[in-house]
């Protein structure tokens, strides 16, 4: 069985920064064995050092019954009793009382936990955060994950491991919110709007009114940013030596459709044969043009519009071509239930039985949404060696995560990533543009901390 001895060499780098920084964030990417260390630093705190009562995980509800399952695979893990917060309240009641050393809990249950136990009687000494990226909003409205965790650093001692394979996956203005939860401040600054002034300028903004849409660095602070913030990171983008191609496959709208696009574009109205509609935000817009692109739009009264097929016709060309085992990645209903009325062997692996049908190779074409099992998943890349972007996300963190599912570890073919791009729609190609501009600035992200990180 394997153990520590085993790990690649930044494994064990990552595996020191966890013991020597009490609170701090390891970002590597995916398939790089995040897992399997904060695993081994949980035992090493538990058994060797007598530093550690009990430990909580925050994962993605998907995510939480694959801790247990990792950790048996390793000499490490093999010791550490795990309960579930999952289910019904009953059972996450029990999970709690359970004399066990790691509680596993879902994103979705997490500030329910936090309010169920008095700061004076916080029993887990380390709390670890899988997919931290999701704390990256703050303390805005709807973030409850990032309040509970704000609660756990403020009020407790514990130890805190945030850890994610996208740590910048937006902008910068990002990086504050998972910052703070780890030095309540020292850093960066005790509020947002300092740190704005210190850092960033304004990106987008309203022209009428003056209000800031978003933020972006000031011209050479990229150096003053990520060295104040270094010490509490480790980065890592490693080279799995896993080969991977990005195939576009550009389909051209029907003349009608590209002329709505523009004009929609011009003049936030839609007015095309029998779907009208009026767009009241450039984001309202931006949306209906991606829609668009794909082939089906909901109007101004929820329902489905269909455009035309381009796409499904193209996907099908792909998929015959690919000759095996593809996953396709959507991103509204409207794509997952045309996939599902064309294709006969697709299946939505984002259900339960349709992973588990997966994960063993009894799917042919498995239809995935990013936002619903992008993160965490793993046994797919014994299967799959091709994905296509039949709709391509804004995301670029869901976009690389859903890639990332089969470019990783223990696949053993060149990974075809394809993507369906409407050449003439306007969104498909902004979309694309951005996803490149992205990956650029997290890429830079990683090679400053490494950069910057000790010998």
């Amino acid at each position: 069985m394997k153990g520590v001895e085993d790990f690649r060499p930044y494994q064990a780098q990552a595996l020191d920064f966890c013991e020597r920084v009490p609170r701090g964030y390891l970002a590597a990417k995916a398939g790089a064995g995040k897992t399997a260390v904060a695993l081994a630093y949980i035992e090493r705190l538990m058994f060797d050092r007598f530093e550690c009562r009990r430990v909580l995980v925050v994962a993605p509800k998907r995510v939480v019954p694959q801790w247990p399952v990792e950790a048996r695979k390793w000499a490490f893990g093999r010791l550490l009793r795990f309960s579930l917060y999952l289910g019904t309240k009953e059972q996450r009641g029990a999970a709690l009382a359970a004399d066990t050393d790691v509680v596993v809990c879902s994103f979705e249950f997490f500030p329910e936990l936090i309010k169920a136990i008095k700061a004076k009687d916080w029993p887990f000494d380390l709390v670890v955060f899988d997919e931290a990226s999701r704390l990256r909003n703050g303390g805005r409205k709807g973030s409850v994950g990032w309040k509970a965790m704000n609660a756990i650093s403020a009020k407790t001692p514990a130890r805190i491991l945030l850890m994610s394979g996208s740590p910048r996956p937006g902008t910068a203005h990002e990086l504050y919110a998972p910052v703070y939860l780890l030095d309540q401040g020292q850093r960066l600054g005790k509020t947002l709007g300092g740190f704005r002034t210190s850092y960033l300028e304004p990106n987008k903004v309203d022209r009428y009114t003056g209000r800031v849409f978003s933020w972006k660095l000031r011209a050479g602070m990229e150096q003053a940013l990520y060295g104040d913030i270094s010490d509490l990171y480790f980065a890592v983008a490693p080279d799995l030596g896993l080969p991977s191609v990005t195939v576009d496959r550009y389909i051209a709208l029907p003349a009608e459709v590209s002329q709505a696009c523009q004009d929609l574009q011009k003049n936030q109205v839609l007015d095309l044969d029998e779907l009208e509609l009026i767009a009241p935000s450039q984001g309202t817009v931006a949306g209906k043009l991606h829609q668009m692109c794909q082939g089906e739009v909901f109007d101004g009264k929820g329902r489905v519009q269909h455009l035309h097929d381009e796409k499904l016709e193209e996907l099908e060309e792909i998929l015959e071509e690919v000759d095996g085992r593809a996953i396709v990645c959507v991103w509204y209903s409207h794509d997952r239930d045309r996939l599902l009325a064309r294709i006969p062997a697709a299946v939505d692996i984002t259900t339960p039985e349709g992973m588990a049908l997966a994960k063993r190779g009894k799917v042919d074409v498995a239809i995935l949404h990013p936002a619903s099992a992008g993160h965490g998943i793993d046994g797919l890349q014994e299967h799959y060696s091709a994905i296509v972007w039949f709709a391509i996300p804004a995301s670029f963190e869901l976009y690389d995560q859903a890639n990332k599912r089969i470019i990783r570890s223990g696949q053993r073919e060149t990974v075809r990533v394809y993507r369906i791009i409407a050449a003439n729609g306007i969104a498909d190609e902004r979309i694309v543009q951005r996803l490149a501009e992205k990956e650029a600035e997290q890429d830079e992200f990683f090679r400053h901390l490494q950069e910057r990180a000790p010998a």
